[in-house]
């Protein structure tokens, strides 16, 4: 009985997280597919950096960015598809996708493919570790299945 909670925590933790992760994944690249389709685009100017605290004592930036909509209200907001471990240059221009009806919701034209296709091979990852652990843990817990020499 134990081993069976024991197995069902080793496979479903990674299971639930890689499951996670490409939703998340999936999510967000069907809120920038049709930003990129119903979205205006404007040019953003960094105007400083949002900091958070990660573990070892690295920090993380997130850039904020000011930028005038088509109906020319400002906006300030941060981009956090461009946070990274390095601080951003403040007057740096960046080209965002921002919804008229949400213009605080802006993206950054480029680069979050590669961010959402790690996300996605993370989660992969975790499933496919899911499905191993299953594997050798049913093999574990039931000696007769196992075909060994």
């Amino acid at each position: 009985m134990f081993e069976e909670i024991v197995l069902a925590l080793v496979v479903g933790i990674p299971a639930l997280t890689g499951v996670a992760l490409i939703v998340i994944a999936v999510r967000r690249w069907l809120a920038l597919r049709a930003l990129g389709t119903s979205g205006r685009q404007a040019t953003a100017r960094v105007v400083d950096n949002q900091m958070e605290s990660r573990s070892e004592g690295r920090m993380s930036f997130r850039p904020i960015v000011t930028f005038r909509t088509d109906s020319g209200q400002e906006i300030t907001t941060p981009l956090a598809d461009l946070g990274g471990f390095r601080s951003h240059v403040v007057g740096t221009e960046i080209a965002v996708l921002y919804d008229p009806a949400n213009p605080s919701a802006a993206a950054p034209v480029r680069g979050t493919r590669g961010r959402l296709a790690a996300t996605v091979v993370f989660g992969v990852i975790f499933l496919a570790f899911a499905v191993c652990a299953y594997g050798v843990g049913r093999t574990a817990l039931d000696p007769a299945d196992f075909t060994g020499p």
